[in-house]
């Protein structure tokens, strides 16, 4: 599943008393296609200062989580600090969308980490 290495990721950073500013940021077609959407925000709440942001293409609204927005993640309202490092995990058209948008915010391509998910890549080779 493409948000496993997330939650790996976040259990380190709780695991290791993280300090640095986390900023989570989710995406999935309704609040029922979300795997493991608990353990994410349970992991996300023992971080100081992190934040959670969930994005459903439909029914946000039927989220236990105060605030999911509907649609695709727009990211024009993060402000990322010059030392930002972005990883991202998911389909290539969504990563591809992600990282444009992380490029525009002034965040370094070097700092854009990645991986792919997705079956359709194997029947591509």
């Amino acid at each position: 599943m493409g948000i496993t290495p997330m939650l790996a990721m976040l259990d380190h950073l709780a695991r290791t008393s993280c300090v640095r500013q986390v900023t989570v940021v989710h995406a999935a077609r309704s609040p029922r296609d979300h795997p493991h959407r608990e353990e994410q925000a349970e992991l996300v709440a023992r971080l100081a200062g992190a934040e959670l942001q969930l994005w459903y293409e439909t029914d946000a609204h039927l989220s236990a989580h105060t605030g999911a927005r509907s649609g695709r993640p727009a990211l024009g309202h993060l402000r990322p600090r010059p030392d930002s490092t972005a990883y991202l995990c998911g389909p290539l058209p969504f990563m591809r969308a992600v990282r444009g948008d992380l490029l525009a915010l002034g965040v370094h391509p070097s700092a854009v980490h990645y991986e792919v998910f997705g079956p359709d890549l194997w029947r591509s080779r």
